[in-house]
């Protein structure tokens, strides 16, 4: 598959926003892992201003939504929030990261949210400096990247010369080892702490082995 760009993937929202759907049983990746826990752990303030990057469904909204959290507001390439999710977001907006300017003032937000978002960006040091630019200074961001260093990862790549997370069936473009995210990161943010979650590995013996990472 080839990289889809923003215009290609606007073209296909239908397809995109049937993936998103809430649907029953249907596990979200907004949902998946400790998002939920590690915000609720992390924000105790249910007045503070919050900004979902990517929102999708809205789905991640809705369960801190349904926690407390009411000063919702949301961003992705395209509109794929679901009809009644729409109403608890106080404002929400189009744009592609990669390039555009988020259209809220400096400060605006106590909490910036990103799961697994950063790696799709053509250019995701345009995203890094625009949130830190709408964060306020004593504002948390919170996210998620998938973890190049699993075994798994360092396996295939021996193997196949890639990462199973970076392949030819998904739009993952922007790989982060330490020495870039540092770079990235580190020149607006100050780290505070990094954790993993677990997940199914593709190679079932593995997953007998809890220690071993999934998703930082």
């Amino acid at each position: 598959m080839n990289y889809l760009t923003s215009e290609e993937i606007k073209k296909g929202k239908e397809k995109i926003k049937n993936k998103y759907e809430i649907l029953q049983g249907r596990r979200l990746l907004a949902l998946k892992g400790k998002n939920i826990d590690i915000f609720f752990k992390n924000i105790k303030n249910l007045n503070a201003n919050v900004l979902d990057i990517s929102t999708g469904s809205g789905a991640f909204l809705k369960a801190i939504c349904d926690l407390g959290y009411k000063n919702l507001y949301g961003c992705d390439l395209d509109d794929y929030v679901s009809e009644n999710i729409k109403h608890l977001i106080k404002d929400f907006n189009t744009l592609d990261l990669s390039f555009n300017q988020m259209p809220w003032e400096d400060n605006s937000f106590d909490i910036v949210t990103a799961w697994e978002v950063f790696e799709h960006f053509e250019n995701p040091h345009n995203a890094i400096r625009e949130i830190h630019r709408v964060l306020k200074p004593s504002g948390l961001l919170l996210f998620s990247v998938p973890n190049i260093f699993h075994i798994v990862s360092r396996l295939v790549f021996l193997r196949r010369g890639l990462f199973p997370r970076w392949n030819e069936t998904n739009n993952h473009i922007s790989v982060f080892p330490h020495g870039i995210f540092e770079k990235a990161f580190l020149r607006y943010f100050d780290f505070i702490s990094d954790g993993y979650i677990h997940a199914k590995i593709s190679l079932p013996f593995l997953n007998q082995i809890k220690w071993l990472p999934e998703n930082k």
